[in-house]
């Protein structure tokens, strides 16, 4: 039964009308949560569109946001009012259809050529910020989402059948600011403003409406409810996904599509035979005695056993089934027999002798990729015998349903899989004390306790597995907080470095700043900078001071050819060089240099005071020549450095593309090697943070340092291809000897 018994109240005593009066009864709740806090997103909102209109570069944007920011500033108790009554009037109105409510088809959504190119970016702005909030508040949308669908008489509901979900909220909030100012510029900076950190913060609002759902006697077994919907929704991937390779499913077309005749014919012959390429039959069409019965059928009356069945069916010869079915049932007692068990000695028992030719194929492919995660040195030999455990199991799947060689989503297949990629999470041996490897354990003898015909007890246990090591994960990411704050704050400060170099080599780009200066602001300005730019959210004058006293020290050094300009040196000497001795004093540079330094400037100073206001041409010419080649061969410096830059690097593009998720050897100058988790990535992966399974032993690593340790051999990323996919394709390479 989908739906799950309700402790308080029975379903029955819910009519249509009592579970659309209980589900209205949850707006004004939810209008009530969401009121207590537009005063504190006004405010939120305000001052990011101050921060907008004090930024940007565009004067449009500038003059658009700092009007919006003035109105709101001014109006915060209409924007309120109007807020809270969209609010209500959107939740009331998909509370009212939510029994009627169906998800479109795709063939039914709208055609984007006729949207225009504002209408689209809207578009993907609002469902971008509503998959954010979803993942944000995803533990009480799951219980609000199960709670509903028990009032609905349905199995727990989607995000997209929720009358509360986040798009609405963020429907009511943009159709708000539309009533409030109907400009739609400031509708469109308004929506690019909003991210989860500025927004309603639902949290609190899911959490309302479900401790609501619960006073009204709506009592639910979330965990067992959690578990059954990803028990369905791991069934449903599995069967969604698409199949493999097509060279792959040719050649398989050609090992099950043989026709009856064909059968026959070659009833007597070795069954390598049929492994002998055939150029033709690869790249025919059509696949029989593959349909959709699974189980068995006894041959037709009239028909020999070992004949073929019409190419509608799948047959499966009863006496072998069963012989197969009582030799599960030893090796339950007898793990040992189990590894030791070699598919091929099957086709040589008695049982075997009626087998057709397709049959005596399947139990051959599969003893291949059975050979090949055998030797698979990868696999820990601790694991290769539990997986060995399963061959009898996954042989009579095979039998029943051929979608097993020919989709790398069957759930036999993913089982294999899952087993076989889980062994890297064991560096070395694995113990027989480690959870995980119980886990696996508990996993093969249910299957081998359990299985007779039902293939859905593949996705049950695959779910549990799955399961099991996202509760390993979610505990590993709790020792990793520390080591990712630690990380982002070096990725700022690197982002700072990075912005506080493009400021200074502007300046020095130009050609027309001194060869003493340009050496103070590389590696004494920068420092400067780069704290400047690191606190630029909180103390955005900071930055701004010290781009202008920079700016104000390279125009100080150069030619003043008229009185004003040097009676303007010498207004603006006295504080300029206040401020950057601040400035250096907030850095500690203290060396002896800085000594050098002031006085190199003062004499750059005092001659240019001296120098005479009228340059003769010759002079002009000469002081315009060096300017354009100093120019000129930092413009090629930076081309040259910037070609050898984008210079083709596999193992750099091969860091980029990591993700969280992958296994990585690190060998140790003392040849200890390691295997650690990529747990993190930096925002702008310029970091990545490395754990044990556990979530211990992390360390952080920049960009650099690992693609050198890749380079250098190191480092090595370990290999996360199907080994199902590997095996066929190198059963399917060559006959058997």
């Amino acid at each position: 039964m989908d739906t799950i018994p309700l402790n308080a109240a029975k379903q029955s005593d819910f009519s249509s009308s009592s579970r659309l009066l209980l589900l209205q009864s949850l707006v004004p709740v939810a209008t009530h949560l969401v009121s207590s806090q537009v005063e504190a997103f006004a405010s939120r909102l305000t001052q990011a569109l101050f921060v907008v209109s004090e930024q940007t570069v565009r004067p449009e944007e500038a003059a658009s946001s700092f009007l919006a920011y003035h109105l709101l500033k001014r109006n915060q108790s209409s924007f309120y009012k109007i807020l809270t009554s969209q609010i209500n009037a959107i939740l009331a109105k998909e509370v009212s259809v939510v029994n009627t409510r169906k998800i479109k088809s795709p063939s039914e959504t709208q055609n984007i050529a006729l949207v225009s190119f504002e209408e689209m970016e809207s578009k993907v702005l609002t469902t971008n910020l509503s998959s954010a909030l979803e993942v944000q508040n995803a533990e009480q949308l799951v219980g609000l989402n199960i709670r509903i669908g028990h009032v609905l008489r349905r199995t727990p509901i989607s995000v997209t059948q929720n009358p509360f979900r986040p798009e609405l909220f963020v429907t009511a909030v943009m159709q708000a600011w539309l009533e409030f100012e109907a400009s739609k510029e400031t509708q469109h900076l308004v929506l690019s403003l909003l991210q989860p950190e500025l927004f309603l913060q639902l949290h609190s609002v899911y959490q309302g409406l479900n401790d609501a759902l619960i006073e009204r006697g709506i009592l639910v077994d979330i965990e067992s409810a959690k578990k059954e919907d990803k028990k369905r929704f791991i069934r449903t991937r599995l069967h969604d996904r698409e199949s493999q390779d097509p060279y792959l499913e040719n050649k398989l077309r050609h090992i099950f599509s043989l026709s009856r005749e064909e059968v026959n014919a070659s009833r007597e012959t070795s069954i390598n035979s049929t492994f002998v390429a055939d150029k033709e039959r690869d790249q025919a069409g059509g696949r029989a005695n593959l349909g959709d019965t699974h189980g068995w059928t006894d041959a037709p009356q009239g028909v020999p056993r070992g004949s073929a069945a019409p190419a509608d069916t799948v047959t499966i010869d009863r006496d072998f089934f069963n012989y197969l079915t009582n030799l599960q049932r030893v090796h339950i007692s007898d793990a040992l027999s189990a590894e030791r068990l070699h598919l091929r000695q099957l086709s040589q028992n008695p049982a075997a002798g009626e087998l057709t030719h397709i049959d005596q194929n399947t139990i051959e492919l599969l003893a291949r990729i059975f050979d090949y995660v055998f030797s698979d040195p990868s696999i820990p030999s601790e694991i290769k015998n539990l997986i060995g455990q399963l061959q009898i199991p996954t042989l009579k799947v095979a039998l029943m349903d051929k979608d097993f060689f020919f989709k790398d989503s069957h759930p036999a297949r993913v089982l294999i899989d899952t087993l076989a990629k889980s062994s890297v999470f064991f560096s070395g041996d694995a113990s027989h004390e480690d959870p995980l490897f119980q886990m696996i354990e508990g996993i093969v003898e249910k299957v081998q306790q359990d299985f007779d015909q039902q293939i859905d007890l593949f996705s049950d246990v695959v779910a549990d597995l799955e399961a099991f090591l996202k509760e390993e994960e979610q505990s590993a990411e709790q020792s990793i907080v520390e080591p990712v704050a630690l990380a982002l704050k070096q990725e700022k400060m690197r982002l700072a470095r990075e912005f506080a170099e493009n400021d200074v080599a502007i300046r020095v780009e130009t050609g027309e700043v001194a060869g003493f200066l340009e050496e103070f602001l590389l590696n004494q300005w920068i420092r400067i900078l780069t704290i400047a730019h690191n606190v630029k959210e909180e103390k955005p004058n900071a930055l701004e001071n010290a781009l202008r006293t920079m700016d104000d020290l390279v125009w100080s050094l150069k030619p003043k050819n008229s009185s004003e300009e040097r009676k303007e040196l010498v207004s603006k000497l006295p504080a300029m060089l206040t401020l950057l001795n601040a400035w250096l004093n907030a850095i500690k540079w203290d060396e002896p240099e800085r000594v050098l330094f002031f006085s190199k400037l003062a004499e750059r100073h005092a001659a240019i005071a001296r120098a005479p206001l009228e340059l003769s041409p010759r002079r002009q010419l000469e002081i315009a020549v060096n300017i354009a080649q100093r120019a000129s061969e930092r413009r090629l410096n930076k081309h040259v450095q910037d070609q050898h830059e984008h210079l083709p690097d596999d193992c750099l593009q091969m860091v980029e593309d990591m993700e969280r998720g992958v296994w990585v050897d690190f060998t140790t100058s003392a040849g200890v090697t390691t295997r650690f988790k990529l747990a993190w990535v930096s925002p702008k992966r310029t970091r990545y943070i490395f754990t044990n399974r556990q979530g211990h032993d992390s360390f952080s690593i920049a960009t650099e340092e690992l693609v050198a340790q890749f380079r250098s051999g190191s480092a090595v990323q370990i290999s996360a291809a199907s080994v199902v996919d590997r095996a066929l394709v190198e059963a399917l390479r060559d006959p058997p000897g």
